[in-house]
């Protein structure tokens, strides 16, 4: 078992310095949200965490990691756009899966960690693509998007977009989103 042992420990170390490079990956995305290069670091992070941790057996670290890495590889491919709401779910998924670490340090195991709301955050977040520039939703005026106080609180509900004229192709639908509450 002390072999088994080594190998979580190994994982634990390995999983922290890597989201600490990622919430940093983040930070630079954030500032850059086309970055090819930044979207990919993060979704090897992602992907490393999913597959060590599904060999593990630590099966809700591994949804969570899983779901986190279909949004991270249709951002990369350029299926998604990055919003604000697709942030927010991403910064959700880091303080989720630091916490499920967290429980696998203290006790060995992923104790009673809840992950439903990430996922279907996320989840979310998946479902809500733009449509094709050609084919998108008119939109009178972009409402604006307030930032988000913290990254822990209730999923952020999107509203539907305005009724208007007809969009000029390069327009992005736009979407109000709600504040999470820290």
């Amino acid at each position: 078992m002390d072999g088994l042992d080594d190998i979580v420990e190994e994982f634990l170390v390995e999983s922290h310095e890597n989201l600490d490079q990622l919430d940093q990956d983040l930070v630079a995305l954030e500032q850059d949200p086309r970055s090819r290069e930044r979207m990919s670091s993060i979704f090897r992070t992602i992907h490393t965490i999913k597959g060590t941790s599904g060999f593990l057996a630590f099966n809700r670290l591994e949804e969570v990691a899983h779901v986190g890495e279909n949004m991270l590889s249709r951002l990369r491919d350029g299926a998604l756009e990055l919003t604000p709401a697709r942030t927010n779910a991403l910064l959700t998924m880091v303080d989720s899966i630091r916490a499920l670490l967290a429980a696998i340090e203290a006790s060995g195991g992923e104790g009673t960690v809840e992950v439903a709301s990430t996922v279907a955050l996320i989840s979310a977040a998946l479902e809500d693509s733009p449509a094709p520039a050609a084919e998108a939703a008119p939109v009178a005026e972009a409402a604006p998007v307030a930032e988000r106080p913290g990254r822990r609180g209730a999923p952020v509900e999107e509203a539907a977009p305005a009724p208007a004229g007809p969009a000029p192709v390069a327009a992005a639908p736009a979407k109000k989103a709600a504040v999470r509450k820290a």
